[in-house]
């Protein structure tokens, strides 16, 4: 890969690169495509669109630059939920990004239908192109495993439910707002949900205190409160802008209770943020039975950036006959959409000749 669009295109080329613009995040992952089930290379980069828009530019150059070695043939582009104010202005903008730096006719997007576009096509219809991971994800593990079951994908920002058999995604749903209809999307994560949202009545010790919905502590606050992140782990900025030990993360639980001088046993705050997130994975888990009852599906496939954490709180409280993380079978660090899209692309064999 260049970010010299005028450097020769050679044929030794023929890695896959996925490039998942999220709205606080850039996930990259590369596989080579004679061993798709084996990414060599994953990386998560914190990247807010959003509030960094007249910056990208400069990132992008940056970030591209530094796989200029990786022999990468093909990149697919892809999106979560429109990061401005339509499909058309996030697919443009993304689009016109990278095209600075690395040639149209190399990239390709996946649509909802479950097909590759080029550039030209996709901001034809945009729509099509925008949140598609879900999708990807399903029908990539489906190639990856062949087992029918739920996937649930605990990622930072939301959990996502897919069922699928034989090679099908057995929901109707068509998009996010479908999805969130029908209960098969939750902003629920482990990084960026507001810890308010959880239980925003919350009862501790015999007193009730309804928290502020304004946005004073994050899961990821949460999790490293109760041991299950650590710092290195904590990839999204702290609400407040301040460090991100365990200190700091009970710190900002405080201030979501308003406790600004007063002592507080540290005993406490960690039996809080143990409870909240009981009381968030309670929700998942009944989404999870729904499901599995309306789909008539017996196996649970956990994925996504806290799968192990999510797989252990399923093990231990719910007894769940067919259990298991889909590293569990594809013997990898995670597998998620931006993943799926490449061992998709790799297993279609679209890497002749394009």
């Amino acid at each position: 890969m260049t970010t010299n669009k005028s450097s020769s295109f050679t044929s030794d080329k023929r890695n896959i690169a996925v490039l998942d613009f999220g709205v606080t995040s850039l996930k990259i992952v590369i596989v080579d495509p004679t061993h798709p089930e084996e990414p060599f290379h994953s990386q998560r980069i914190y990247l807010p669109l959003r509030t960094r828009k007249e910056e990208v530019e400069g990132d992008l150059k940056t970030i591209l630059r530094s796989y200029a070695d990786y022999n990468i043939r093909k990149f697919i582009l892809t999106t979560t939920n429109p990061l401005f104010s339509s499909a058309k202005e996030t697919v443009e903008f993304i689009i016109n990004a990278v095209t600075k730096f690395i040639q149209p006719s190399n990239i390709v997007l996946y649509t909802h239908g479950e097909e590759f576009v080029s550039i030209q096509q996709a901001l034809e219809n945009p729509s099509k192109v925008v949140s598609v991971g879900w999708k990807a994800l399903g029908i990539g593990l489906w190639k990856m495993i062949k087992q029918e079951g739920l996937v649930v994908d605990f990622s930072t920002r939301t959990t996502s439910f897919i069922p699928i058999r034989e090679g099908k995604i057995l929901s109707n749903s068509k998009n996010d707002h479908d999805r969130l209809k029908n209960d098969e999307l939750v902003f629920l994560g482990l990084m960026e949900t507001n810890v308010a949202f959880i239980n925003p009545i919350f009862e501790y010790s015999g007193e009730t205190y309804n928290l502020p919905f304004e946005t004073h502590a994050i899961t990821a606050d949460i999790f490293t409160i109760t041991g299950d992140i650590r710092p290195s782990d904590y990839i999204t900025n702290t609400p407040d802008k301040k460090a991100k030990f365990k200190e700091d993360a009970s710190n900002r639980l405080k201030s979501m209770f308003c406790i600004v001088d007063e002592f507080v046993d540290e005993l406490d705050l960690i039996k809080i943020a143990h409870l909240l997130k009981v009381r968030m994975f309670e929700k998942i888990n009944q989404i999870i039975k729904k499901k599995m009852e309306e789909y008539q599906l017996n196996k649970i496939i956990v994925t996504g950036i806290g799968a192990n954490i999510l797989y252990q709180y399923l093990l231990e409280k719910n007894k769940y006959s067919d259990l298991c993380r889909a590293t569990d079978i594809i013997k990898t660090a995670e597998i998620n959409p931006s993943f799926s899209l490449a061992y998709i692309y790799a297993s279609k064999k679209m890497m002749t000749n394009d």
